[in-house]
């Protein structure tokens, strides 16, 4: 991977001691050492798993695209503010992204002050309009009401702010909220059917790396599985989001925050849950039923073993489902977070409008069974 660092630039604002605040973008192999060197400034400012330094280190070395990240310091060339962005060239326009794009639930602008995130966002803009002639900017499940975001909204050309996906959770969860007694006798009616069937069943929690790696390459081949069964792609068919997963995961388990729940028919596993421990929360990362065991629903068992486990919890106040709703998640509260979107010109934004639209038409009318060829190739 070949780095560079644009020198850095003064600029217009001053933190909150009255030092004058510089900016700098590094790009490449030199973003990647300005994530290493910034990760104690990360890590404190994190607001979730996927927004730790460890999280961004592996999207930088696994994951397409080119990193880039633009750092605000202060005189004594102390970090301040940070920003975590993935650029790619397609037809000509430059794409981009947090480092991490799709994958990330929570994105986030790093700053230690107001001042000093008005001066990352004045900087990214600056670099994004003046590095690049066509280009498209999309920064996605940013919290509402960030100063640094407003900033940008008045800074980037036909910039807007998109609503994204609903994030369901338990608020007050084992206090406020407690699980029903349906939702119980649903997964126990489903341990009673492997039963009926004539078959042993085990619960099994993962916590040690050596567990983990036994069964880490079997959950791949499930979520894989069961991905390709329902109609779609497997984001684990790519060899490098398959290798950014691997690394989170084993990053996350070796910090002591990951919980593997396994539901195991005859050995077999018929379902698997991951839950990553946040300060006060906890977060479901992936989970998925094995296809061909679907009757068993061990996505269901897991889930229930993960809300249990969160419930049991004094230290756990939020069970966290992450994006999308879904049938099989619950609870009492939804978060919303939001997406910039700016182009450079009109008709770069005519075209990412036209080029979604015809995803979206594409899907509707290809018939299941296209589908599911389709996602196996």
């Amino acid at each position: 991977m070949i780095g560079h660092v644009v020198p850095p630039r003064a600029a217009a604002a001053v933190h909150t001691d009255g030092t004058p605040l510089r900016s700098e973008v590094a790009v490449g192999a030199a973003a990647l050492e300005r994530i290493e060197a910034s990760a104690s400034f990360i890590d404190r400012h994190a607001s979730a798993f996927c927004t730790t330094s460890a999280w961004l280190r592996a999207a930088a070395r696994n994951l397409g695209g080119e990193p880039v990240v633009i750092t605000v310091h202060d005189a004594g060339a102390t970090v301040v503010a940070l920003a975590a962005c993935s650029r790619s060239r397609q037809r000509g326009v430059w794409g981009i992204a947090l480092l991490g794009g799709e994958f990330n639930d929570y994105g986030q602008l790093y700053y230690a002050s107001e001042s000093a995130g008005v001066v990352l966002a004045t900087a990214t803009a600056a670099w994004v309009q003046g590095e690049h002639r066509a280009w498209s900017l999309a920064l996605d499940q940013l919290p509402e009401g960030d100063p640094a975001v407003a900033t940008l909204l008045d800074l980037l050309p036909r910039a807007r702010l998109e609503p994204g996906p609903p994030i369901p959770q338990i608020r007050g969860i084992g206090t406020d909220y407690l699980v029903s007694r349906n939702r119980r006798r649903k997964a126990n009616n489903a341990v009673h059917r492997i039963e009926a069937d004539g078959l042993a069943w085990h619960q099994v929690t993962v916590h040690e790396r050596t567990d983990l790696d036994r069964w880490l390459p079997t959950v791949i081949d499930v979520r894989r599985e069961r991905d390709h069964a329902c109609g779609r792609r497997s984001h684990l068919d790519d060899p490098g989001a398959r290798a950014f997963y691997v690394e989170v995961v084993r990053d996350l388990c070796d910090a002591g925050r990951l919980h593997l729940d396994l539901l195991l028919v005859d050995g077999t596993v018929a379902g698997y849950g991951m839950v990553v421990a946040d300060p006060s929360a906890h977060r479901v990362f992936d989970g998925r039923v094995a296809e061909g065991l679907t009757r068993y629903r061990g996505g269901l068992v897991c889930d229930l073993m993960a809300v249990e486990r969160a419930e049991a919890d004094p230290s756990v106040a939020t069970f966290d489902w992450l994006r999308g709703r879904a049938g099989g998640k619950f609870g009492n509260d939804e978060v919303m977070r939001v997406g910039v979107v700016a182009a450079s010109h009109a008709v770069v934004e005519r075209l990412d409008r036209w080029d979604d639209a015809a995803r979206r038409a594409v899907k509707a009318l290809l018939p299941a069974a296209a589908l599911r060829r389709i996602a196996r190739r």
